[in-house]
């Protein structure tokens, strides 16, 4: 874990934190090669390649997944945005209960995406 990236989370707003922290906790979690990284100024998420980001915005707290317009988001987490590929999760402010199973299953088709993308690279490479 970076300092840059700690320090974001401890200067968020406190009625965010737990919520950012969980986030967090679950990205982590969810690939056993899973990096955390500074860029931009936010942390990102990768596992192999970018997958997400977390950043604060006027909104509150967002997840932005990086090839968010490729998942199925069955469960309707995904906030309607501007961007062409980029999806955004936007949890409600604490105390607002956050879907965690469903945030799961969502950061779980992302590491999928992303492990099938790779391997598609792989094997498109000249030998």
């Amino acid at each position: 874990m970076s300092a840059k990236v700690q320090a974001w989370f401890d200067a968020l707003p406190e009625q965010w934190q737990d919520h950012a922290q969980r986030i967090r906790e679950l990205l982590l979690d969810a690939s056993p090669v899973m990096k955390e990284e500074w860029k931009y100024a936010t942390p990102f998420y990768s596992n192999g390649r970018w997958m997400c980001y977390l950043s604060f915005q006027k909104k509150g707290l967002v997840l932005g997944f990086v090839d968010g317009v490729h998942l199925l988001d069955a469960e309707g987490l995904f906030a309607t945005t501007d961007h062409k590929q980029i999806r955004h999760f936007l949890p409600q402010q604490a105390p607002a209960r956050m879907n965690e199973r469903a945030l799961q299953r969502l950061i779980t088709e992302a590491v999928a995406y992303n492990v099938e993308r790779l391997a598609l690279r792989l094997h498109k490479r000249p030998k």
